[in-house]
């Protein structure tokens, strides 16, 4: 695991090998620079102030990112993750798969 920081956001890169950290980024997509410390919104008002409508898709987020879905054969680990304390969490998965989650709902979308 390292640190990815962007927009006072330090993002946590998932991976066992240090060598493959850039290609679990580019596998997981830029990093959008919607979410910011900075801001007075949560993650979850960032995203829908920039992606508009949240679409959810039906699965679970255990406290570890993992993405648990009945239509998937295997689950989802995600490759970048953010916890920002009081605004809640996002995790970034290969395929374009994102979650936010806060105290009180949980999100997972697709951003194509």
């Amino acid at each position: 695991m390292f640190i990815h920081h962007v927009n006072g956001i330090d993002w946590l890169v998932i991976t066992a090998f240090e060598e493959m950290k850039t290609l679990f980024i580019e596998e997981a997509g830029a990093i959008s620079c919607c979410f910011s410390t900075a801001s007075e919104l949560d993650l979850i008002d960032q995203a829908k102030r920039t992606y508009g409508y949240l679409p959810t898709l039906s699965g679970i987020i255990t406290d570890t990112g993992t993405f648990q879905r009945q239509n998937n054969e295997e689950n989802l680990d995600p490759q970048l993750a953010c916890l920002v304390e009081g605004r809640g969490r996002v995790f970034i998965y290969h395929g374009g798969f994102v979650a936010f989650v806060d105290d009180e709902q949980t999100f997972i979308t697709r951003m194509d």
